[in-house]
Order: structure tokens, then C-alpha cells, then sequence
């Protein structure tokens, strides 16, 4: 019960909808439950939490609803409650949505979480091992649109992968995209901010005053330009985000926080530099 505030305005905190049929057997309880919740996500109108090696969706459109609606029978828009495996521990941590299922990250290894059926149910969803590359946990996959990025952290230095052509059979293609500035990197970066408008993604670390940037241009099916640049900032970055045109960074100076905005794309308003 009670309220949450979001924005200075008050909501209910949604209650969580009891199982009407069967009991623990015929009706058991999602995988969830005493477990921590890594990530919480939307997938085919479903709400979906990642726990341990389950991912635990509900049923579509009842967003608080995680019990079968029978007992005896499965229907296709009872919750889904599906475990990755592999010979690796496969505790999932974040997920993104492709055209052809739901990619699952673990900390060394990507599952997809996909149907063969036109109809995305109990039975007839499955996860499907797609690559084995690390992960950093603490940050989060993108899109750049047309296809996935995300960080790896396992070495000396970071590294940033891109994922293309990802489907339900075969393996998809994974490429460093970091490889020429395999040294630039730190190795805990925690913050990713992207622009698919404006072909920009921007990185940083904790407690440090830098971005690492990287700017690419996509034409049909060819990359025509990829550079790799570095930005100080006056300050120890906190957080940042892109929104539309125009890049926002939250950064500290002693005991004081600023917000600053910076024109990623030049308009009538932009200050030209000399």
C-alpha cells in the first residue's frame, strides 16, 4: 500500500494481483519471489522482470497479474516464466528488444529471448544462446537504432562492442568498435548516453571529469564514418543524457552541482567557438 512521488505528485503503489486458482503445485508462485530483481523491462505488452537466471513476464496488458488463469490448462496469455542456461552462470542483468525476440545480457554471455510461433505464449516461447562476450553489468545496452551496443569490461581497459544481424537461427555479427582505441578507455565506466538522430554516443566514468565520444554516420548498409574524440568537462560528471539535439550533464565542484546543455547539432541559437 501507500504512495510513491514522481515529478512532486503522488501515485498508488500498484498491488501485485493473488492467484484465484489452484495452489502452490498446479499454480506455483513466479521465480522472483525472495529473489533480487536485476532489471525490470516491457516486452509483447507484457511487464517482465529479470531474477537470477528467470526471466518472469506477466500476462499481457495485466501488468500486475503473474498467475496462470487455470489450473489445469495453459492459456496463452498466462505469465510467462522462462530460466536461461548455459554451462556459465547466466544470471541476466539487462535486456533490449530487436525486431526478432528480447536480447538478454548476462555478465559473459547474450541469450535471445524469441517464439517460433506467431503467438507469444507459455509454450511457445523459448531462449536461444546468441554470443558469449562479456558484459559490464553496471551499464546498460543501446540501440543505434538498427542495431545493438554495449560495453565489456573484463580486460585492462573497456570495450565497446556493436551487435548486428541479430536473428531467431544463426549467430549474429559482434565487432569491437573500440579496437583502434583499445587503450583509451578506463575500466569502470558506468554511464552511456546515445543519440540515434545524431549518430553520437557519449561515455563516462565515476567521479571523473571525462567523456569519450564516438560519432559514426551510417549510410543504407555501409558505416561511411567512425571517430573516436574526447571531451573535459569543468567538473566531476555525476550524469548525463541526450535529449533530441542538445546534451544535458549533471557535474559537481565541491559541494555545489551544476546542469549544463550543450547544442549536440548547430541551430539559430548555437554559440560558435573561435
Amino acid at each position: 500500500g501507500g504512495n510513491y512521488t514522481i515529478a512532486g505528485k503522488q501515485y498508488p503503489v500498484p498491488q501485485w494481483d493473488n492467484a484465484i486458482v489452484g495452489d502452490d503445485v498446479t499454480n506455483p508462485e513466479p521465480s522472483f519471489i525472495d529473489k533480487p530483481v536485476t532489471q525490470m523491462l516491457f516486452f509483447r505488452n507484457r511487464f517482465a522482470l529479470l531474477s537470477d537466471e528467470h526471466i518472469v513476464m506477466s500476462r499481457p496488458g495485466d501488468f500486475t497479474n503473474f498467475f496462470a488463469k487455470s489450473a489445469i490448462q495453459l492459456i496463452a496469455s498466462d505469465p510467462i516464466d522462462i530460466a536461461a542456461s548455459s554451462e556459465y552462470p547466466a544470471i541476466l542483468y539487462d535486456g533490449i528488444q530487436v525486431n526478432t525476440g528480447l536480447i538478454l545480457f548476462s555478465k559473459n554471455q547474450q541469450f535471445m529471448l524469441t517464439t517460433d510461433s506467431d503467438v507469444f505464449s507459455p509454450t511457445t516461447a523459448k531462449i536461444n544462446a546468441l554470443s558469449t562476450y562479456n558484459f559490464n553489468f553496471k551499464t546498460n545496452p543501446i540501440s543505434l537504432g538498427t542495431t545493438i551496443g554495449f560495453l565489456d569490461n573484463a580486460g585492462k581497459h573497456s570495450r565497446f562492442f556493436e551487435m548486428a544481424q541479430v536473428q531467431r537461427e544463426g549467430e549474429p555479427q559482434v565487432i569491437e568498435q573500440s579496437a583502434v582505441v583499445s587503450t583509451l578507455f578506463e575500466n569502470d565506466l558506468s554511464l552511456i548516453s546515445n543519440s540515434r538522430e545524431n549518430s553520437l554516443i557519449l561515455f563516462s566514468e565515476d567521479d571523473q571529469s571525462t567523456l569519450y565520444g564516438y560519432k559514426y554516420f551510417d549510410q543504407i548498409t555501409e558505416r561511411k564514418l567512425a571517430a573516436w574524440f574526447r571531451w573535459t568537462l569543468p567538473g566531476t560528471i555525476k550524469y548525463h543524457c541526450m535529449q533530441d539535439d542538445a546534451l544535458f550533464v549533471v557535474i559537481e565542484n565541491g559541494s555545489s552541482r551544476e546542469l549544463l546543455k550543450f547544442a549536440i547539432k548547430m541551430d539559430a541559437n548555437t554559440v560558435a567557438l573561435n
